[in-house]
């Protein structure tokens, strides 16, 4: 894991605007309801959606425990979850928890096109919905 982490923190360093000089932060896997748990508390929320997540008062990332290190996607939410981590440790400020996703989204879908050839297209109403903390702009 370790090495994995370097090579992802190299790559968002040359490839972002994000300082990736410092420390690798600890990667736990858990079961999937685990992370549920943590995750969404006591809320509905549909089983298996939710692929990793990243606790900034441990500076410690979340996978679900069949996280697949050969599976692309898999290596793109690690890398998503490291932007969170870097986002972090580089004292960036956000209006709520949401903003974080504005840079997340976009850089792991780079990420994927360049390392993997890998087309990963995200609904951008959904994108917008999930990265902007006025949630009211989206009631109709």
């Amino acid at each position: 894991m370790k090495e994995i982490l370097a090579w992802l923190m190299i790559w968002l360093g040359t490839n972002t605007y994000f300082n990736a000089d410092h420390p690798q932060p600890n990667v736990v896997l858990l079961p999937q309801a685990e992370m549920n748990a943590l995750y969404y508390k006591d809320n509905d929320h549909e089983p298996d959606t939710l692929m990793g997540l990243y606790d900034k008062e441990r500076d410690l990332i979340i996978l679900p425990d069949d996280w697949d290190h050969t599976d692309p996607f898999d290596v793109s939410v690690l890398l998503h979850e490291l932007i969170h981590y870097l986002q972090d440790v580089n004292g960036m400020t956000f209006e709520c928890t949401a903003e974080m996703e504005r840079d997340a989204w976009p850089i792991q879908q780079m990420f994927l096109k360049k390392m993997y050839d890998y087309d990963w297209e995200y609904d951008k109403l959904w994108y917008l919905m999930i990265s902007n903390c006025d949630t009211e702009l989206f009631l109709f």
